[in-house]
């Protein structure tokens, strides 16, 4: 949370000076938030706050016409408090339906300081599983990435730029290419490369659903939370880490070698080296496709629209939206987002 050690005053006139141009903050009952860090990283796009620079956004935040903001909104905006509108300046708000003010409904609880490397705190926890399920799932913000790990060159290994995923794997396709030509021919490989290719939408979602989201299924324990933590919670927890978006080479290459364990099983030499780089060429478009769902803007209404599902996904319901490039699967096996969770 960004607070002096003494509680700031600001007038309503001076929170309009920082309107956007330079600086970002807002008032939301009586409380001031400086949100020139989170802007560009909004769920709901960097427009739309740049719109209420400066200003007042309490019953814009609860207008159904524009959009409702969960419990998370509020819990992230928080995060950004500067300090109090001074006594002359302040207003009298109705409270929502529900009788208490949004900002009273957020819970505090100490989890992990996102200020301090994050594995160590994990590994010397004794959260019980439904507490740690609970606060993993709730986002939080940092305005640049979190430090994992106190040891560098261990931290290096936890980092990735978006662009390094091409550069990783494309040359790895190309040899698995140039490999099954050696056993099957141009057409074969074809075949079995498109195959792989399509192939990668259900396999995205499977993982994401049933290993990235084994959530429930984790034994108590420290050491399954570590785990869990490693493999996708820790993207949850800090969902706009820019280095933490794409998947780090050394954990997708242990779990690319487990796939092809298994598909070697099922296709012979020539045709699993022609599935498997369709596989690879299919989650290096969903990792880029990933990043830019967090971090992206576009025009398009069809890659708007699937921004808005992947991050309802994150901010409002992780139990639903398993599908990253796509809702298809989430609407044959019923995964889909329930209206209430609006």
């Amino acid at each position: 949370m960004t607070t002096d050690t003494k509680q700031r005053e600001y007038s309503r006139a001076e929170v309009a000076k920082h309107d956007g141009t330079g600086a970002l903050w807002v008032i939301r009952g009586n409380q001031v938030f400086d949100l020139t860090t989170f802007h560009t990283d909004h769920p709901g796009g960097s427009d739309i706050l740049m719109q209420f620079g400066g200003q007042d956004i309490t019953e814009a935040m609860r207008d159904g016409d524009m959009h409702v903001h969960a419990i998370q909104a509020y819990r992230v905006l928080k995060d950004f408090y500067i300090g109090e509108v001074m006594a002359e300046d302040r207003l009298t708000y109705n409270l929502p339906p529900s009788g208490k003010d949004e900002m009273d409904c957020v819970e505090e609880e100490e989890f992990l300081d996102i200020n301090k490397p994050l594995f160590m705190q994990m590994w010397n926890s004794n959260f019980t599983k439904e507490f740690y399920l609970r606060e993993v799932h709730r986002p939080r913000h940092l305005p640049r990435p979190a430090v994992f790990f106190a040891n560098p060159v261990l931290e290096t290994l936890t980092r990735t730029p978006w662009w390094f995923i091409p550069i990783y794997w494309l040359p790895i396709v190309c040899t698995l290419l140039h490999l099954g030509v050696q056993y099957e021919s141009a057409e074969v490989m074809f075949v079995g490369f498109v195959f792989g290719v399509l192939s990668w939408s259900l396999l995205e979602y499977s993982m994401h659903r049933f290993v990235f989201h084994y959530d429930d299924n984790i034994p108590e324990g420290t050491l399954a939370q570590v785990a869990h933590f490693l493999l996708h919670g820790v993207h949850h927890f800090l969902p706009m880490d820019q280095l933490r978006l794409v998947m780090p080479p050394a954990l997708s290459t242990f779990l690319g070698l487990n796939i092809l364990a298994i598909l070697s099983v099922i296709f012979s030499a020539g045709m699993l080296h022609a599935v498997s780089a369709g596989l690879l060429i299919g989650y290096v478009l969903y990792d880029e496709c990933h990043y830019w769902l967090h971090h992206g803007t576009s025009q398009n209404k069809r890659l708007s629209a699937l921004k808005t599902y992947h991050l309802r996904h994150h901010y409002k319901d992780f139990k639903a939206g398993f599908g990253i490039t796509s809702d298809f699967w989430d609407k044959i096996f019923g995964t889909q987002f329930v209206a209430s969770a609006d």
